[in-house]
């Protein structure tokens, strides 16, 4: 039995489709962790919305907990960060915090051996002496505005997953953390990883760096994707359909009853196609079994969710004609196609093993 709490922060506004995203990911936490104590927390708001198909997240957690703000006008990202750097004084036990725009894949009891207070994984899975020029630049930008100077900082870490003891050391670094991000949050900078980042600098450096795939940033394409335990996958250039628009509206219409939908969950690497450097260094054989896997979900995606396939992720130079096939029923021929022309592609230039990598 996993011992380690499982936390989540949801909110969402009525138009949003930030429930369904949360219910993917939680029902997929519990698929792998049958035993695991799922905590949700909401704000007052959001609570109201869980009605009828949007009810279906709760089914899923063990306890939740609703959380009230009196000025009723503040933005659902105030209420969203304002408790998620609230999580340690919510929640007691030692715990897991998890981003809504994850899915789990695979069993987590491995964390309750941990023995360190805090940990969490680096920001696009990087040190920062090794961001590209474009991530340095916002990071340098966004921290300096708490009072962070990136340049002194050899670590700075994603809080999309945290592993929280519950410990005097963690609830402190929390109080800071909140602290430092209502400060920020004056000075219109709204996110809060330069303020955790700020919270970790005066308490001495405290977070422990954990395995990269209990937060695997998958837009960066990383090597060890398919084996990690956590995809966020709904980030900057997110290369799956499973949080699109088109299927989060769908969730939200019926909910997730649909097998072929909860297959997709399982696998969601039939929802994306290969990265470059995975065409390049890969066997026939392996791009074979890609193109099946990725025509089992495009079927199902033209069957359930858009005739058009319009959210097929096709940068290559024949892009009309596969999107053409598609509508066309020729799912098979036209994903062969678009493995055929991004292994080409990968061929003909140096591809990186991680987008946000300096050259």
């Amino acid at each position: 039995m996993l011992k380690t709490k499982l936390v989540y922060v949801l909110t969402c506004a009525p138009e949003a489709t930030y429930i369904e995203q949360a219910l993917m990911s939680i029902w997929s936490a519990r698929y792998h962790n049958p035993d695991a104590h799922i905590v949700l927390l909401v704000d007052d708001k959001t609570n109201q919305l869980l009605v009828g198909k949007r009810a279906e997240v709760l089914e899923f957690v063990t306890e939740k907990v609703v959380v009230s703000f009196e000025d009723e006008n503040v933005t659902m990202m105030y209420r969203s960060r304002w408790m998620k750097t609230q999580v340690r004084q919510l929640v007691q036990g030692d715990l897991l915090f998890i981003d809504c725009d994850t899915i789990i894949q695979r069993p987590l009891k491995e964390i309750d051996d941990w023995k360190f207070e805090i940990g969490a994984v680096l920001e696009s899975h990087l040190f920062v002496g090794d961001f590209c020029e474009e991530l340095y630049n916002s990071t340098k930008e966004e921290t300096a505005i708490i009072g962070v100077n990136i340049d002194e900082e050899v670590q700075y870490y994603s809080s999309g997953v945290l592993f929280v003891k519950d410990t005097k050391t963690t609830h402190r670094l929390y109080e800071l953390w909140h602290f430092f991000w209502v400060e920020s949050n004056k000075r219109k900078l709204k996110i809060d990883q330069p303020s955790l980042a700020k919270a970790n600098s005066e308490m001495g450096h405290i977070i422990q760096q954990i395995p990269d795939s209990y937060n695997c940033i998958v837009f960066t394409h990383p090597p060890f994707v398919r084996n990690a335990h956590i995809l966020h996958i709904a980030s900057y250039r997110n290369p799956s359909f499973l949080f699109s628009p088109k299927v989060l509206e769908y969730v939200k219409r019926n909910g997730l009853i649909n097998s072929w939908l909860r297959k997709m969950i399982l696998n969601p690497f039939a929802t994306m196609p290969p990265f470059d450097y995975m065409l390049k260094y890969s066997s026939f054989s392996e791009r074979q079994s890609w193109v099946k896997e990725m025509t089992y979900g495009w079927n199902g995606y033209k069957k359930y969710i858009d005739e058009t396939c319009a959210d097929f992720p096709s940068n290559v130079r024949c892009n009309k004609i596969i999107k053409f096939m598609l509508r066309c029923s020729c799912t098979y021929g036209a994903i062969c196609m678009y493995i055929f022309e991004r292994y080409v592609h990968s061929c003909r230039k140096t591809v990186k093993y991680n987008i946000c990598q300096k050259d």
